[in-house]
């Protein structure tokens, strides 16, 4: 084992999860009371401790209700098909997913073939 392999965490606090998804704690403490699935573990004095895990299941979530538009009730319902979320979420290009070369090279090539029918046109 490399002596120099940096740590990965194993842990994540409220704060630290709700930045990185840009969601609130107090939305994912919400969350907790309304979605039996989403348990971090919590020490003696209550504060919460996300593992990946849950990190992936607050994404789940988020998707539904934010970018779907699903009520609570209907992200419940929709969560106890984890693996069709997953799939339907995987399906959904997201912005940092999409390769902005390739993009803007599509976007040229439609422009010029735009250009040189609008001269035949003319």
């Amino acid at each position: 084992m490399p002596l120099n392999k940096p740590i990965e965490k194993r842990y994540f606090s409220i704060t630290e999860v709700a930045e990185a998804l840009g969601l609130n704690a107090s939305q994912l403490r919400y969350w907790e009371k309304e979605f039996s699935i989403l348990k971090p573990r919590t020490n003696a004095r209550g504060k919460r401790f996300y593992t990946d895990s849950d990190r992936e299941i607050i994404q789940q979530i988020a998707w539904l209700v934010k970018d779907q538009g699903y009520t609570i009730d209907g992200a419940r319902k929709a969560m106890k098909k984890r693996k069709d979320v997953a799939s339907a979420m995987a399906e959904t290009e997201s912005p940092e997913s999409v390769d902005t070369a390739a993009l803007l090279a599509r976007l040229r090539a439609v422009k010029e073939k735009l250009l040189e029918w609008d001269k035949r046109m003319s």
